[in-house]
């Protein structure tokens, strides 16, 4: 099996902690590639969207979306849950916040990496105005939120990781709670393991 992953990929991030956190290092192999270039980009191979994660399966199936993925990598582990089952309504409901949250801050990423000209200045307001609304939330449940490495937890860490690209948002000054859970949550190893390159 193998995962195509981009190191500044907050989605791929996602699913490369999946892997360490199911102890499913030994049987995927992942491999960095250029996902914006489509004439140099060897993920277009196996999947014709050029989006990470990819996952090529060792049955033939080529799984793209986060989600997705997590989810069949955790049935490979299933011993480990760290994919919601419909049995448990609060963390399908950080799942679905958290995935909110990071879909949002990756356009305001997106947009801000445009030319100044080509920016959208209402753009960039919606998605930080989603922001902060999402870390009120997260700051007023942060009792909550535990270290356990659950897909929600990830998802939520990986987005915060993004924070160096938008002084914006400024999390850590306006939302202690979420910034000690962030910097406790951040000494998993798998979390160390793949933070972004600079």
């Amino acid at each position: 099996m193998k995962l195509f992953y981009t190191p500044n990929s907050p989605y791929a991030r996602i699913a490369r902690v999946a892997i360490i956190e199911l102890n499913l290092c030994d049987r995927i192999e992942t491999q960095k590639v250029i996902a914006r270039d489509p004439t140099n980009s060897d993920l277009l191979n196996y999947n014709p969207t050029g989006k990470v994660p990819t996952l090529a399966t060792d049955d033939g199936f080529i799984l793209s979306e986060t989600r997705i993925i997590c989810a069949y990598l955790n049935h490979l582990n299933p011993g480990i849950k760290l994919v919601t089952d419909i049995s448990n309504g609060f963390l399908q409901q950080l799942e679905g916040m958290t995935g909110g949250f990071i879909d949002g801050i990756a356009v305001w990423v997106r947009e801000l990496r445009r030319p100044l000209n080509e920016q959208s200045s209402g753009t960039i307001e919606f998605e930080r105005e989603r922001a902060l609304r999402i870390l009120d939330y997260f700051e007023k449940i942060s009792d909550k939120l535990d270290q356990t490495p659950k897909l929600a937890h990830i998802t939520f860490a990986s987005a915060l990781g993004l924070e160096i690209r938008l002084p914006d948002l400024q999390s850590r000054q306006k939302y202690p709670k979420l910034a000690n859970w962030y910097d406790e949550f951040s000494k998993l190893p798998s979390i160390q393991a793949t933070r972004p390159e600079s």
